[in-house]
């Protein structure tokens, strides 16, 4: 299960309503990527998220390693236990190549797009769960973020479920509703 969006919409907060119910053993791993389960990628997620960057490809690489750093702890989780994960793949192409205009900077498409599919193939979403409307203002959520948002849903339709703005509880419950109606989970 995959909770994407623009920032500051929720998705961090339903992850951590998720971690905390009761969950059947064994529990679901519930990581946020990039910062994911490794000192390294923490110190990584910190360095990109405090300290300025000049270059947007950069920073999408920084996050791209992290992703792959973090790649063995997922696949066991989805093997196992199954896995909640906040972000995923399309954050780099909505933030990196829409946002950060990776294009006008000389970078050609496919090359960016077969770095992340290089990471990411093999770990496919059951269900996408995608946030559109930010609680908050962040700079960083420009028109096209969110027009890369719409149109990564559209592509991947069958397994992408938008997330309606309600208040925390009202979201977390319409994520355990659509969850139980696919079979994921079953109730306790």
């Amino acid at each position: 299960m995959v909770l994407e969006g623009l920032d500051r919409s929720g998705k961090s907060t339903q992850r951590a309503a998720l971690a905390r119910l009761p969950w059947a053993h064994p529990v679901p791993l519930f990581m946020h990527l990039p910062s994911g389960r490794t000192p390294f990628t923490e110190g990584v997620y910190r360095l990109t998220e405090q300290e300025p960057i000049s270059s947007p490809l950069a920073r999408q690489l920084f996050h791209l390693a992290c992703h792959a750093e973090n790649m063995d702890t997922l696949s066991e989780a989805r093997d196992c236990r199954g896995a909640v994960l906040d972000r995923w793949w399309w954050s780099t192409v909505a933030y990196g190549w829409y946002g950060a205009q990776l294009a006008e900077q000389g970078l050609d498409a496919d090359t960016f797009l077969g770095m992340i599919d290089l990471v990411w193939s093999g770990q496919p979403a059951d269900v996408v769960f995608l946030f559109t409307t930010p609680h908050e203002t962040d700079a960083l959520n420009r028109e096209p973020v969110r027009e890369c948002y719409h149109r990564l849903a559209a592509e991947h339709s069958n397994i992408t479920v938008e997330v309606p703005l309600a208040d925390p509880t009202t979201t977390t419950n319409f994520l355990l509703a659509t969850l139980y109606e696919r079979g994921l989970v079953t109730p306790s």
